[in-house]
């Protein structure tokens, strides 16, 4: 099925008449990347001075797959005049790490290449941090991004950055700006199945999904209202398979009615091939959709929802203890946790991987 795909996309899907236009990084497949293609980044950690630290040496390899996965793309950003072809380049630890701190990162991943655009969690911290660096022409991307409270800070920190900009003279006509709803991990949270069985609610995976959607349509409706040069950009999307064996994709298929970007893996790739292959490609929804009342009652009766479909159902100073928030954190920190140990091995010597490894870009598409 890999083949297949590669057979219907361009030699270099970076190049002019790709399909997909962009592509998205994060500690995770930063760290998996890495450890695919071990031999190349000790050569990389073997060229930089004995003497630099181990966290330097840690920011040298995360800054070196960003730069290579960067320059595949610039070709289609240069032919597309900088609407496509962008790199979104998450801060490492940036969800613990202050204003100060996510602003002097966010700078350095910035000048890594000209179509990156840095990719910040969607903390209190966060958002003091992207309005300074929309203030100063940047392109971001909200991540870790799971309630309407969060948008609606996002929106309001761009909106005050993109002003002090045009006060001060600096050019945002390049700028671009998205939202990462990780609508999938949203439903699946734990938490969520928790707090249904303690209120003794019979929470069903289609409740989930349907969580989900009412979330992304009051989302949806917020950056209607607030006619924002902001996009909402779906990640973490998921495929349902239902008794009979059959698979379907709500995200892909019950949202689209506003404009909406959508981040691809591998696995949803290969979905949408076999969905085309039998003769039922998918379609984004023209419409918006009704959220049944039996289900958003029961969904009502959950703080997790309320506090993630309402706007002000958080505090700012909530949006990093939210769970599903808190384990998109953690998976971050594992990845970086893994190049730590991998730049730790090669400083003493043993092969950490075997160099077989599959290839891994240490990217994701977005189209």
């Amino acid at each position: 099925m890999q083949a297949f795909i590669a057979d219907l996309l361009p030699q270099e899907w970076g190049q002019p008449g790709s399909a997909l236009s962009g592509a998205t990084t994060n500690p995770v497949l930063i760290s998996q990347a890495v450890m695919n293609h071990a031999a190349h980044y000790r050569d990389v950690l073997n060229a930089v001075p004995s003497t630099m630290p181990a966290h330097a040496r840690v920011a040298r390899l995360y800054d070196q797959s960003i730069v290579e996965a960067a320059e595949r793309l610039l070709p289609l950003f240069r032919q597309s005049r900088h609407q496509a072809g962008w790199l979104s380049a998450q801060i490492e630890g940036g969800h613990w790490m202050n204003r100060d701190a996510l602003v002097a990162r966010g700078l350095e991943l910035a000048a890594l290449a000209p179509n990156i655009m840095i990719k910040i969690p969607g903390s209190a911290q966060g958002y003091h941090a992207i309005e300074h660096l929309v203030a100063q022409g940047c392109s971001i991307n909200n991540t870790f991004c799971f309630s309407v409270s969060q948008l609606d800070a996002c929106l309001k920190a761009i909106h005050a950055g993109r002003q002090r900009a045009q006060a001060n003279g600096v050019n945002l006509k390049r700028a671009r700006y998205v939202v990462s709803f990780m609508i999938g991990r949203l439903g699946s949270e734990v938490e969520f199945v928790r707090q249904a069985r303690s209120n003794r609610i019979n929470l069903t995976r289609t409740d989930m999904r349907w969580a989900e959607l009412a979330v992304y349509q009051a989302m949806q409706a917020l950056m209607r209202r607030r006619d924002t040069p902001a996009r909402l950009l779906l990640c973490s999307i998921k495929v349902d398979t239902d008794a009979r064996g059959r698979e379907h994709c709500w995200h892909l298929q019950r949202t689209g009615a506003e404009t909406t970007l959508y981040t691809l893996t591998p696995a949803i790739l290969e979905f949408l091939v076999r969905r085309a292959q039998s003769g039922r490609p998918i379609e984004p929804s023209p419409q918006w959709l009704a959220i049944p009342d039996k289900v958003l009652d029961r969904l009502l009766g959950l703080s997790y929802f309320n506090q993630v479909y309402f706007e002000g159902g958080l505090a700012a100073d909530e949006f990093a203890r939210q769970p599903a928030f808190l384990t998109a954190a953690n998976d971050a920190r594992r990845g970086v946790e893994r190049l730590h140990r991998f730049v730790s091995d090669t400083l003493d010597g043993p092969d950490c991987v075997p160099r077989s490894a599959p290839r891994h870009t240490g990217m994701e598409q977005r189209a």
